[in-house]
């Protein structure tokens, strides 16, 4: 049991009732579903309470384990990080100019989305 995952079942667990309080507070949900959401944080929350527990009363060695663990390859990490941020803005970039300039891009995801049905309502800039 490693003591970093009942920290992060107890944030999900506290992620559970943030979502649920952000779908109350737009009015996306009702209390009718409050039973649900309220037994799933519950069994987070004392989930990560409990391997928190267990994970205190594991014998020493299994925790010499867990802290003797290689360092990560920042190097990769790094490499990966960069090439998919470059990914993310040539890809950012290539929308603004597939897209037409008359058309929001609520429109323009229609259009693409309707590609397979023929439509002669959309009025399409003339090219120069």
């Amino acid at each position: 049991m490693n003591a970093k995952l009942s920290r992060q079942m107890t944030f999900l667990g506290l992620g559970v009732l943030a979502f649920y309080a952000g779908l109350l507070g737009t009015g996306q949900a009702s209390l009718e579903i409050l039973p649900q959401f309220a037994i799933s944080a519950v069994i987070f929350l004392s989930s990560g309470k409990i391997m928190r527990q267990i994970a205190d009363k594991l014998p020493a060695k299994e925790r010499a384990d867990e802290q003797k663990q290689e360092e990560p390859n920042w190097e990769l990490r790094n490499l990966v990080l960069n090439w998919l941020a470059a990914a993310t803005v040539v890809s950012i970039v290539a929308l603004f100019l597939v897209k037409p300039a008359s058309m929001t891009f609520n429109e323009f995801g229609r259009f693409l989305l309707n590609m397979d049905v023929i439509i002669t309502d959309y009025d399409m800039p003339i090219a120069p």
